[in-house]
């Protein structure tokens, strides 16, 4: 088996965009929607971007997304040891689905904590020594992000098989066409989001920015070359159902979370 196999652009691109698209909207309908209905609060609108809400409100709402994030994160993660022997394509999904979903939740505190804005620094209003809070935030963010790159880049060792020049050209390569293209399909969504443009730049394009970690894994050499023993993922083939499931999915995010989905 070669080292560094060629890859199927398309493929890739249909990997990153469902992958994101799943880990999106498990972090809005899933987590911040199941919060609001636990809680007994009145969903208002369902977009990319957030799920505004009335009436009863708790702090559960805002962190409810993350939460669901570690959760789905760690289960695909952990599918990723069961599943070794799978097909490429599907063992690479599911390495990029736990990498979108734990990067998003890791990334997300470090962003309220520096910006005051979004889902965690609405769980910490109102608190006495609003200064510590953000301190925690920020510290606790970037332990996490790092612990799940080490934890990512052990799942993904199939795909680079050492950390020779042709193993890491392929690794910065299958990383790096998704990344760009879940960062595409946030935008896009994002684009016709209510609120605009500044949307876009506010929430869509940071929520697929903090996945850039995962383009980073090339640095965790020692972590790479500590699986080197383990059978070489093959390469992932253009796959004509990958491509369709996702092309689907990527047309009902953006035509129905883009806008949004009013409930009251």
């Amino acid at each position: 088996m070669q080292a560094n196999p060629r890859d199927n652009t398309f493929t890739l691109i249909a990997l990153g965009v469902l992958a994101f698209i799943l880990a999106d909207t498990t972090h809005e309908a899933l987590g911040h929607g199941l919060a609001i209905l636990g809680v007994g609060g009145t969903p208002v609108l369902l977009t990319s971007s957030y799920f505004s809400t009335s009436g009863h409100y708790s702090r559960w709402i805002p962190a409810g997304g993350g939460i669901a994030n570690v959760i789905l994160g760690l289960l695909a993660l952990a599918c990723t040891r069961l599943v070794r022997k799978a097909a490429p394509p599907l063992l690479y999904f599911l390495v990029l689905l736990a990498a979108f979903n734990l990067l998003f939740a890791a990334a997300y505190p470090f962003y309220s904590g520096v910006a005051l804005f979004g889902d965690w620094a609405s769980v910490i209003a109102g608190l006495r020594h609003a200064w510590v809070w953000r301190t925690l935030l920020v510290i606790g963010s970037v332990s996490l992000y790092w612990l799940f790159l080490l934890w990512l880049a052990v799942a993904i060792s199939p795909f680079c098989g050492g950390v020779d020049r042709a193993s890491l050209d392929r690794l910065r390569r299958i990383t790096l066409i998704p990344f760009l293209s879940s960062l595409a399909i946030a935008c896009i969504a994002g684009a016709f989001n209510p609120l605009g443009w500044i949307n876009v730049f506010i929430a869509a394009a940071p929520a697929a920015a903090a996945s850039f970690g995962i383009t980073q894994l090339d640095h965790f050499r020692v972590t790479l070359n500590s699986n080197s023993a383990s059978p070489l993922a093959g390469p992932i083939p253009r796959s004509p159902a990958w491509i369709a499931v996702a092309a689907l999915a990527a047309v009902l995010f953006v035509a129905l979370l883009g806008p949004g989905i009013r409930f009251y």
